[in-house]
């Protein structure tokens, strides 16, 4: 069966086969439709609403076809001059009908028993909702104990917490967890920055009963081996989860480069959950890698990385590259009771 993945891959080559200009424009847009439409087009009637109308004769074409090489051979008739390539940034990534799919499939972890919440944003860094908003939004979604991740300040391109944002936000959410905890207990964290030296850009003493993720959005393209960068973050006081390793972006860069099985191995002997991000243009990590770091023994965080309440839904994302990678249930902290983390970090304010 031909799935979107081969046909937006199909979408994307031709795209980057014709120069810059409109019909290059389409081709994108087109691609992305199919990468996001939550059905396989194959057993659907319907095309993704928001696929181009002057590219909708091409799609048709690669929508018909029934095996791999006669899907290679359309493309090729509808290549441009640059002709076609593939690109590691887009390689690893699941399609949104390959996530309903998976999550829907009975041997994937079910997202109806998440009890935690992770690594969401508000508007005090770079969200669009109130701390209030996003919590609630938790709680529709079943959730028991949530975290917030606001940015700190070592990230020039969002406004970041500094030491008063960050005491602000404490006593937000102690007000929440005083009318509201029953519900939801909420858990102070940050979303601190890796330094070029893989030091963190948030001194210890601010660490305390704050769950830190620790997160690399620099050299990203830099084709260095980053491994003593994240070594050295790992062994950092207070780092509760490292975030979003690799820091890949769907089609635009495939993220840093390092000895993995290294920094897993260092990541599982410290206590250092390894994040599952399920952001859609973020996949992080791949399904390949978690297979690595669950065999080292690594135990993991699933991440929505919510920046609006609607994205908090990504958790399910995150759900089904833990399925691809192998990772079991007992793996993951989301799936445990708040009671799990006091045993770890005696230095949260828990109920």
């Amino acid at each position: 069966m031909i799935t979107n993945a081969d046909v937006s891959e199909a979408l994307f080559q031709l795209a980057e086969s014709h120069p810059a200009g409109d019909l290059r424009f389409a081709l994108l847009r087109t691609a992305y439709a199919v990468f996001d439409h939550p059905r396989e087009l194959s057993g659907s009637r319907r095309l993704p609403e928001s696929a181009a109308l002057e590219v909708l004769p091409a799609l048709a074409m690669l929508r018909s076809c029934r095996t791999p090489d006669a899907l290679s051979a359309a493309a090729h008739r509808l290549a441009g001059p640059n002709g076609l390539r593939g690109s590691s940034s887009r390689e690893g990534f699941l399609t949104a009908a390959e996530v309903e799919r998976t999550v829907a499939s009975p041997t994937s972890p079910d997202p109806r028993c998440l009890r935690g919440a992770a690594h969401w944003h508000t508007r005090a860094s770079d969200g669009a909702g109130t701390l209030e908003s996003m919590a609630r939004a938790c709680v529709r979604r079943g959730a028991m104990w949530a975290v917030v991740t606001d940015h700190t300040r070592g990230l020039a391109c969002v406004n970041g917490l500094d030491a008063e944002g960050v005491a602000l936000q404490n006593r937000s959410v102690r007000a929440w967890n005083h009318r509201h905890g029953e519900e939801l207990w909420l858990l102070q964290g940050l979303e601190a920055e890796i330094l070029d030296d893989g030091r963190l850009d948030l001194p210890r003493a601010a660490r305390s009963g704050v769950l830190l993720i620790a997160s690399v959005h620099t050299d990203l393209a830099d084709r260095r081996d980053q491994t003593g960068r994240l070594l050295r973050a790992i062994e950092e006081p207070g780092v509760w989860a490292l975030g979003h390793p690799r820091g890949r972006l769907f089609a635009r860069r495939s993220g840093v480069r390092a000895n993995w099985e290294v920094v897993f191995a260092a990541a599982a002997a410290a206590g250092v959950l390894i994040e599952i991000n399920g952001f859609p243009r973020r996949q992080d990590l791949d399904p390949a890698l978690l297979g690595l770091a669950r065999d080292v023994g690594c135990r993991f965080l699933l991440a929505s990385d919510a920046h609006h309440t609607r994205h908090l839904a990504f958790d399910e994302t995150a759900i089904a590259l833990a399925a691809h990678g192998g990772v079991p249930v007992s793996a993951i902290v989301n799936f445990e009771p708040l009671d799990h983390l006091a045993s770890a970090r005696p230095d949260l304010a828990l109920p």
